[in-house]
C-alpha cells in the first residue's frame, strides 16, 4: 500500500492537462474583451489609492475584481475542468466581502496602523508584479498573448496584487485576515503549475511567502534601528 502511495505524482491529483488549463484562459480572454482593459485600470487605481494612503477606497475597490474573478473565471469557466472551482469561487467572493468589511472597520490609532518602509517597498513591488507584470510571463514563456493572465478576470495576478495592496495599507491582523486567501491561493495555484510543469510555478508560492514574511521583517528592523 505504502508503495502504492509513493508511485503517485503531484500531477495525477490534477484533473486536466496543461494545454486544457491555458486553453481555458485564452476562452476567457476572448470572451471578455476588452474588459480585461478596465478591470487593468481598476488595478492600478487601487494601487494609486494605496500609494496615497487611502487604505479605504484601495480596498473597496480592490473588492469588484474578486467578484468579477470569481463569476467570470471560477464558476463559468473553470468549473467545466475542476470540480472544486465552485468552492474557489465562494472563497473569492467571501474575500470580496472581507475586504470591504475591513476597510469599514475604524482605525483608532492611524499612526500606529501605517506600514513601515520595508513594507511599503515590498507591498508596492508585489502589487507591480500582480498588476503589471503579470500578463507578460505568458508572453514570456512562449504562450502569447492570448494566454496572458489580466488583473481582475484571471484569479492568480488578482492575489498577487491584493497581497501587494494590503501590505501597503493595512498593518498587524487586520493584514493577516486580508491576506489569509490570498496567500492560500497562491500557494495553491503554485503546486497546480508545478504539475503542469509551467516554469513560473514557484512565483505566486514566493511571493505569498514574502507577503506574509514582509511585517515580521519590518518590525525585527524597526527594533535594531530603535
Amino acid at each position: 500500500m505504502s508503495a502504492d502511495w509513493q508511485s503517485y505524482r503531484l500531477g495525477d491529483f490534477v484533473p486536466f492537462t496543461p494545454e486544457v488549463y491555458f486553453r481555458l484562459i485564452e476562452r476567457v480572454n476572448e470572451a471578455f474583451w476588452p474588459w480585461q482593459l478596465v478591470l487593468l485600470a481598476l488595478g492600478l487605481g487601487a494601487l494609486v489609492l494605496a500609494l496615497r494612503g487611502n487604505y479605504r477606497a484601495a480596498l473597496v475597490v480592490l473588492a469588484p475584481a474578486w467578484v468579477v474573478s470569481a463569476l467570470a473565471f471560477h464558476f463559468d469557466y473553470y468549473a467545466e475542468i475542476n470540480v472544486a472551482a465552485s468552492w474557489f469561487g465562494r472563497a473569492f467572493i467571501a474575500q470580496a466581502l472581507l475586504l470591504v468589511v475591513l476597510a469599514a472597520l475604524p482605525v483608532r490609532r492611524p499612526s500606529r496602523s501605517r506600514p513601515g518602509t520595508i513594507q511599503r517597498i515590498a507591498g508596492t513591488a508585489i502589487a507591480v508584479i500582480g498588476i503589471a507584470a503579470w500578463p507578460l510571463i505568458s508572453v514570456l514563456a512562449g504562450h502569447g498573448w492570448g494566454r496572458s493572465e489580466v488583473f481582475g478576470l484571471h484569479p492568480d495576478p488578482i492575489a498577487v496584487a491584493t497581497l501587494g495592496i494590503v501590505l501597503l495599507v493595512v498593518t498587524g491582523l487586520r493584514a493577516g485576515l486580508a491576506m489569509a486567501i490570498p496567500a492560500v491561493w497562491c500557494l495553491m495555484t503554485g503546486l497546480i503549475l508545478h504539475a503542469l510543469d509551467a516554469t513560473w510555478a514557484m512565483l505566486p508560492m514566493m511571493l505569498a511567502v514574502v507577503a506574509g514574511l514582509t511585517p515580521l521583517a519590518g518590525r525585527i528592523v524597526g527594533r535594531i534601528g530603535k
